[in-house]
């Protein structure tokens, strides 16, 4: 599924997630990730997070989508 959403460049439904044959815990969190509520940097500033907005690997703006898929 990880290759498969690589290379087509858009998370898939939430109804692909389910359908996997992976463990519960990891479709819970690609079910995160499609409904974009991991707390990353982006999500921080949303609820008044005060810190730096850089990602600490490459220094560019931190995202899911740049987390999991570009970084």
């Amino acid at each position: 599924m990880y290759i498969d959403v690589i290379n087509s460049s858009y998370i898939p439904t939430s109804k692909h997630v389910w359908t996997v044959k992976v463990p519960l815990k990891i479709k819970v969190f690609m079910w995160f990730v499609h409904k974009q509520v991991i707390l990353t940097k982006d999500n921080l500033i949303k609820r008044n997070w005060t810190g730096p907005t850089r990602c600490s690997f490459c220094d560019r703006d931190e995202t899911i989508k740049h987390l999991f898929f570009d970084c």
